[in-house]
């Protein structure tokens, strides 16, 4: 087990707790390294059908550690920026659903790795926030996603503001899905893991493809995307199982 990152591998359900908790859990690049390779590996992994990702009190996630912003050398910041990049696509292309269990303030880095999960659940006490902006940096990464999820008028008012907002406004925006009293945090967390280990996982890993590829084409190109995943869905061994189970009720 790392020291900063705890891995609880419960099958079906993989539960990555960050763990730099005097730091807030600030991504450092070993963390993010960490992350990322837990993730991919889970990704390979039959036994595994969802992800939770969470922090280990008092915070979900502050942002990037700014220690080692501080002292970044030109190479080094392409070489960071890459990282966070390919930790947020991991997520964002992972075949299995990933939930974040938002636990504390989710800040900057640790609001865009929220945005970029499947399904967030939210601790009444959270806060998720971009402020970026207030620091001198822009919040670059998370911004194609962002866009996409809540709208540009949206995204732009979160960026430009750097408005921390409590967790009911965070559902308002559409970043969030639920908010539940703190004590229900990971138990709610974990009712979903438990729903997805029920689903055909070929049906689950399809819906996200489908969803990232559609996501910059055209209307036309994204319904004939949409037509083409229809029809083959219908000839697999989860969908023929699924529909003959459903007809025997």
């Amino acid at each position: 087990m790392s020291d900063i990152l705890h891995i609880v591998r419960n099958k079906p359900t993989l539960e990555l707790t960050l763990n730099r908790p005097k730091s807030r859990n600030a991504l450092s690049r070993a963390l993010i390294a960490e992350l990322t390779t837990a993730l991919r590996r889970a990704d390979g992994d039959d036994d595994i059908r969802s992800v939770i990702v969470t922090g280990a009190p008092p915070a979900f996630c502050a942002g990037l550690d700014l220690r080692e912003v501080a002292q970044t050398t030109a190479e080094q910041a392409e070489h960071d920026a890459s990282a966070l990049l390919a930790l947020f696509e991991t997520i964002d292309n992972l075949g299995k659903p990933v939930i974040a269990a938002v636990n504390g303030a989710a800040v900057a880095g640790g609001a865009g790795l929220a945005t970029v999960c499947d399904l967030v659940v939210c601790a009444q006490s959270a806060v998720i926030g971009y402020p970026e902006v207030k620091r001198g940096l822009v919040g670059a990464l998370v911004m194609t996603y962002l866009r996409h999820l809540v709208g540009e008028r949206q995204a732009k008012y979160l960026l430009l503001t750097g408005e921390t907002l409590t967790a009911e406004r965070a559902r308002d925006f559409g970043l969030v899905n639920e908010v539940v009293p703190d004590d229900e945090l990971l138990a709610r967390a974990r009712h979903f893991a438990t729903m997805f280990a029920q689903y055909p996982p070929q049906a689950l890993a399809n819906t996200k493809a489908l969803l990232n590829k559609i996501r910059h084409l055209k209307q036309a190109d994204a319904v004939e995307e949409a037509r083409r995943l229809n029809a083959s869905m219908r000839l697999t061994s989860e969908s023929r199982a699924g529909v003959a189970q459903f007809l025997k009720k």
